[in-house]
């Protein structure tokens, strides 16, 4: 199942088998293998691309290091009263 988020329901196999039947009907089949290949070149590089801009944000703006820790400060008071 996979879950649609604008209708607040989920595909199941039945509506994906619907889908591939209208998409056949609409473009046939000797159009299929090649509206198949674009769409996965096109997916590719929409995912190189979004790598891409991760990678790019990323070193841009590296994520914060811990802080490190530091001495507690030395009590004044008590080098006073010693010296």
């Amino acid at each position: 199942m996979i879950p649609i988020a604008f209708l607040g329901t989920s595909i199941g196999a039945g509506e994906i088998l619907l889908i591939l039947v209208v998409i056949l009907l609409l473009f046939g089949a000797q159009r299929l293998p090649s509206i198949a290949r674009s769409l996965g070149r096109a997916l590719e590089e929409f995912r190189r691309s979004a790598n891409e801009l991760t990678r790019d944000i990323l070193n841009d703006n590296p994520p914060p290091r811990p802080p490190v820790p530091s001495a507690p400060p030395a009590d004044e008071s008590s080098e006073e009263k010693q010296g």
